[in-house]
């Protein structure tokens, strides 16, 4: 009967530290970056969300006061609304800085168009390396 080793397998070395957006400490993404992308995403997305939500009541309010609002309006004024509200949902997760240590700019612009070629840089990688 052969003994049994009982030697415990030596940890995994541990990657090496990388510098600006991708500096992780923990896996995932860093909290501030988090908190950061949320309120964007808050600003972006709930702002048109709650114009489309206060369509109806504002509308009715108007047609009670005499105004002759036509339906197809109210519609549109409110899918339009919503609509913006999805386009901005994307907008604020695209256009936060990704790097921890810096703020980035509050229109965030520049951040978006860095972030959108990072996307389609990524998206086309995987696409060329999908198995057919």
């Amino acid at each position: 009967m052969a003994k049994k080793s009982r030697r415990t397998p030596a940890p995994p070395p541990s990657p090496p530290k990388k510098r600006g957006w991708q500096q992780i400490e923990e896996p995932g993404m860093p909290k501030v970056v988090s908190d950061r992308m949320v309120r964007r995403m808050w600003a972006f997305c709930g702002t048109p969300t709650a114009m489309g939500v206060l369509a109806f009541p504002t509308s009715y309010f108007l047609l009670q006061q005499g105004v002759k609002i036509p339906v197809a309006v109210v519609v549109a004024v409110t899918l339009g609304c919503f609509g913006l509200g999805i386009v901005g949902l994307s907008y604020g997760i695209l256009s936060t800085c990704w790097d921890a240590d810096r703020v980035g700019h509050w229109l965030g612009w520049q951040e978006f168009r860095t972030n959108w070629g990072r996307l389609r840089a990524n998206l086309k990688a995987n696409r060329n390396n999908a198995p057919t």
